[in-house]
C-alpha cells in the first residue's frame, strides 16, 4: 500500500502533517508492505505555491505516483470529489508526525 502525507516539513518520517491538504509545501510518501515501511519519499506538493486548482494539482501527483490512501488534517470540496473519483482513500489526521500517523494507520487497518 502506498500512503501520501501532506506534511508542512521535509523530515520524512518525523515530519509533520498538515491540515492543508492542497497547500501544503510537501509530500512524504510511505510504501507499507503489511506493516512494514519499504520506502519513504519526500516531495514537493505542487499545489502549494498554485494560483488555483492546487487541490486537483495534489490529486494528479497522487495518482501519478499510485497512490492509495491520502492523509492531512482535512480535505476541501474539491479534493474530497477528485480523491473518491480516483478510488484514493481519504484519513483526516494532523498535527502528528508521519510516523505516529502511520501507526495509527495499520491500527485501524488491523
Amino acid at each position: 500500500m502506498r500512503v501520501a502525507f501532506v506534511c508542512e516539513d521535509d523530515k520524512g518520517l518525523d515530519a509533520e502533517v498538515s491540515s492543508r491538504f492542497g497547500r501544503a509545501p510537501y509530500l512524504i510518501i510511505v510504501d507499507l508492505d503489511g506493516n512494514d515501511v519499504k520506502n519513504v519519499r519526500v516531495e514537493e506538493n505542487p499545489g502549494a505555491k498554485a494560483r488555483s486548482g492546487a487541490a486537483i494539482k495534489v490529486v494528479q501527483k497522487l495518482v501519478n505516483e499510485g497512490v492509495d490512501v491520502a492523509v492531512a488534517g482535512a480535505f476541501g470540496p474539491n479534493a474530497l470529489v477528485a480523491l473518491d473519483e480516483m478510488k484514493i482513500r481519504r484519513v483526516e489526521l494532523s498535527g502528528i508526525s508521519v510516523r505516529e500517523a502511520l501507526e495509527r494507520l495499520k491500527q485501524s487497518n488491523n
